[in-house]
């Protein structure tokens, strides 16, 4: 007779169904599916999850029956499954056999009448005895995030040692993350403990959203290691910029492996929750703090090593501290490891898209592109995708980009995000009929999510591109929505700096774009405008700082332009001329007819008066030089 693992490959391959699609469509996770097809996992706990896969698969009768035997299970459909008990929250005897199995009721009540028992044995010293005490009428307590906490769930491991002594994995990690939070003197941030085990990614998520938490540790052990996952349910969306917007950036349900007989790789594991609990509030610097600190003793397992790896990549993309070239050198050590981590090339591409040097895009694109063959039907990669296209902004792009959301949709139809985005695709194409569909995807988006600073961001662009009576007012009220929701976002205090100058209100619009560089001092757009608006101010000695940092980022044209600005206005004009000219060069180079005929009668007439001694802006001049908003829909350049 054939194997479970044998019948279900040949039956998957005879279907061509694949892997994600068919344990997607079961509900369990892709991980799962995978040790059913390598014989991993012999028999799967639960049989409605055989049955739907029997239907999935379109099995005749027989060999409906054939597969759920082969798993261990009667083919009969009368009795309902009940899922096997693990040792790490039942403490009972492990059943002998199937024929042994209880029914539901017996079950329940093995479960309420459950005595608190001390495990004893070598490993004790490392993990301690799982201790369980159940009252006999009260039921499970689920935790509840209170608002404005940070709650840390923490599942009871599944025990695989084949009926051999439980431990208290979760006790003794939910001890040590207690210890670094209060080391750490981390307000508003909490351990609790989750009553039921947790087999998959789907549920921890429904257990994250259900409990709030911003943490869900779930994971199994055998005789050798324990295998724990950290899933984070709400995964932070921050904008990239002020149409590129709700972009994947956090982890999910990377494991990390724990030899059971190294106490340190505990501590390692607290520090890791920690870190992640940093990165997803935001705190990058303080999130690499905790995770170099982790790295100080690194685990020995190759896969820990690299969700390590991976959350201090994710750290060095944010922060005053930001590090792109040391985020993208530790996702590519990670994907070294794993070299099918969807989550790894997403990071690593929006490193690239942020960093922005010349052929970043590229690689961001490549990165896309490998990630959705080994996932085709993951949205926050088609999201990501978008981004690249729209901010690329070549031939057809913008009309990829719309393409690829839609289809995101026809799979997903709930995800805010791709509504958010392709907003910004039809904000970037501004074609016939463009904004009207752009207010309405942003509606939706603000529908499926109320509070979702993103799509007040991109509503706030799109007042500002129709730019009809009382549009200005509502753009600024949206931008500062989105900056109550996402006080750290850069981009909602920058792009109501800049409708702040439609009305002049200068003082409002220069304190919002020095914010936003504050939250992201190496930003090329920052450094390059705000260096600009302070020449336009008659303050060329405060822009200079900023202008040479945004050519330390970039030394093409566009920051010679805005560093010859502040040349000409402080009467330094040879340096004016020469950085005017390298502009020029790069305007010149440009696919784009309309780029040399916007910028090039402006800048060669400001070339002639510097060499001739003249000053090429009096006070109205810089007045109207002052920088707002660009509305039009195509750039020219």
């Amino acid at each position: 007779m054939q194997t479970f693992a044998d019948l279900l490959t040949s039956y998957m391959a005879r279907t061509g169904i694949g892997d994600a699609e068919l344990a997607r469509r079961i509900g369990i996770s892709r991980l799962t599916l995978i040790r059913w097809k390598q014989g991993v996992t012999e028999r799967p706990r639960y049989r409605e999850d055989l049955v739907r896969c029997a239907e999935l698969l379109r099995l005749t009768p027989d060999e409906r029956a054939e597969l759920l035997i082969a798993a261990g299970f009667s083919p009969e459909k009368d009795e309902p499954a009940v899922a096997e008990s693990s040792e790490s929250d039942d403490q009972t005897a492990a059943l002998p056999d199937e024929s042994a199995r209880p029914s539901s009721a017996a079950l329940y009540q093995r479960r309420a009448f459950r005595l608190a028992v001390a495990a004893v044995g070598a490993l004790l010293v490392v993990l301690g005895a799982d201790v369980i005490a159940v009252g006999l009428l009260s039921g499970p307590s689920y935790p509840v995030a209170v608002e404005g906490e940070s709650l840390i769930v923490i599942a009871p491991f599944v025990n695989y040692t084949g009926g051999q002594q439980g431990y208290n994995v979760r006790g003794r990690l939910k001890d040590e993350i207690d210890r670094e939070i209060r080391a750490a003197g981390l307000a508003g941030a909490r351990t609790a403990e989750w009553p039921e085990e947790i087999h998959d990614g789907p549920a921890a998520e429904k257990a994250g959203r259900d409990s709030g938490a911003t943490i869900v540790i779930w994971g199994e052990y055998d005789s050798g290691r324990v295998i724990a996952t950290f899933t984070a349910p709400r995964m932070l969306s921050e904008p990239y910029d002020e149409q590129v917007v709700d972009l994947a950036s956090s982890p999910s349900d990377l494991p990390t492996a724990i030899n059971l007989r190294l106490t340190e790789e505990v501590r390692y594991a607290a520090l890791l929750t920690l870190g992640q609990l940093y990165v997803e509030r935001g705190e990058f610097d303080r999130a690499k703090t905790v995770l170099v600190l982790a790295m100080a003793q690194p685990p020995s397992d190759p896969e820990a090593l690299a969700s390590l790896k991976f959350r201090l990549g994710r750290a060095y993309q944010g922060g005053k501290l930001a590090d792109l070239d040391q985020a993208i050198a530790l996702f590519t050590e990670v994907l070294a490891v794993q070299p099918h981590s969807v989550d790894t090339y997403n990071s690593r591409a929006l490193a690239f898209l942020d960093r922005g040097r010349s052929g970043d895009l590229d690689r961001a694109l490549d990165d896309l592109n490998r990630a959705l063959d080994i996932d085709s039907k993951h949205i926050p990669t088609r999201v990501n995708l978008a981004a690249v296209y729209i901010e690329r902004n070549g031939a057809g792009d913008l009309d990829r980009a719309v393409a690829g959301l839609t289809e995101a949709m026809a799979i997903e139809p709930d995800y805010p995000g791709t509504y958010v985005n392709r907003a910004a695709a039809y904000l970037g194409r501004g074609g016939s009929g463009d904004l009207d569909r752009a207010f309405y995807d942003l509606e939706e988006a603000l529908k499926l999510e109320p509070d979702q600073s993103a799509a007040y961001l991109n509503r706030g662009n799109a007042y500002l591109q129709r730019g009809s009576g009382g549009d200005i007012d509502r753009a600024i009220k949206d931008f500062s929505r989105a900056v109550t929701l996402a006080p750290d976002s850069p981009y909602a205090y920058f792009n109501r700096g800049l409708a702040y100058s439609v009305i002049e209100d200068w003082d409002r619009s220069l304190a919002d774009l020095r914010r936003a560089l504050e939250l992201r001092p190496h930003e090329l757009k920052f450094n390059s405008t705000l260096c600009w608006q302070l020449a336009a101010f008659g303050q060329p000695e405060q822009a200079l700082p900023y202008c040479n940092r945004a050519l330390a980022e970039d030394p093409s044209g566009p920051t010679r332009d805005s560093r010859g600005f502040a040349y000409a206005v402080m009467g330094r004009a040879d340096e004016a001329v020469a950085d005017f000219r390298a502009f020029l060069s790069w305007v010149d180079a440009s696919p784009k007819e309309t780029c040399a005929t916007y910028y090039g009668p402006s800048r060669l007439a400001w070339i002639e008066k510097l060499q001739r001694g003249e000053n090429p802006f009096d006070a109205l001049t810089l007045r109207d030089l002052r920088v707002r908003p660009r509305v039009s829909s195509d750039s020219p350049c």
